[in-house]
């Protein structure tokens, strides 16, 4: 089983007395990772691991071609399957064989291994975390989730600020306790058109209720990447029109 897999190992010291030493031993815990497609990021990040929730924000348009990289990483790396949920009609079959191609997988086989439901209002998309996601994830044994522009259909002008808000809360903590529960690869993403800009405190609550923000922005020339919460980043030197060359190209900084 393990050999399938591309795993990290964290040290963890246990503490073991006897009566006239103190005994040390490190014990290796493995991590599963899945690349994100794009090297740059992969350095900087170290991949997306099991039990862990990152949101990737920005303005780049490569946050859209990020979760189509995802899934087919985890089929191509675990032979797993992922749950893709759209918020924002984001999600591409097409897309999806096409990087499974460039991949040189099936492109049948890596389709069947991800499953996509789309939301188009906030109740909708928090009626398939709260209700349908745990059933989904035991009928399909997941590594992978993720969610496609997840704070866009919760700036729906048609619902009042604290209900927005106290959804997208209920909504997180879903997620959370799933993530942790099933060791899932968690990915939200949210590319900036200025919607955060309607003065609900989104931003400050997804920051706080995930592991890791990944923000990505679009330069003129370059693409420069930050995780938040560690403190570094790296800047990428591409064509955004060309995902394949930014697995040749890059400078971290």
């Amino acid at each position: 089983m393990w050999g399938h897999m591309e795993i990290k190992f964290s040290a963890d010291s246990i503490k073991k007395y006897s009566d006239d030493s103190l005994v040390i031993k490190t014990v290796l815990k493995p991590e599963i990772v899945v690349s994100s497609g794009i090297d740059q990021l992969n350095n900087l990040n170290g991949g997306f691991i099991a039990g862990k929730v990152t949101l990737i924000d920005g303005n780049s348009p490569m946050i859209s071609e990020i979760p189509t990289q995802l899934c087919v990483n985890t089929y191509k790396t675990f032979h797993s399957s992922s749950i893709y949920i759209d918020g924002g009609t984001c999600a591409n079959p097409y897309k999806i064989a096409r990087y499974a191609r460039m991949m040189e997988l099936n492109q049948k086989k890596t389709l069947d291994h991800i499953y996509i439901s789309r939301a188009f209002t906030a109740h909708q998309l928090s009626t398939l975390i709260n209700e349908l996601l745990e059933q989904a994830i035991e009928q399909y044994a997941p590594l992978t989730f993720v969610i496609g522009n997840f704070p866009f259909l919760y700036q729906d002008n048609d619902i009042e600020s604290r209900e927005a808000l106290t959804l997208m809360y209920n909504d997180l903590k879903k997620i959370r306790e799933l993530t942790t529960r099933n060791n899932l690869i968690t990915v939200l993403t949210h590319i900036d058109n200025g919607m955060f800009s309607t003065g609900r405190n989104f931003d400050s609550m997804l920051c706080k209720d995930v592991d890791e923000v990944m923000k990505i922005k679009q330069q003129s020339n370059f693409i420069d990447a930050y995780l938040e919460k560690q403190g570094i980043g790296t800047r990428i030197f591409a064509s955004i029109s060309n995902q394949k060359g930014l697995n040749k190209f890059g400078m971290v900084i």
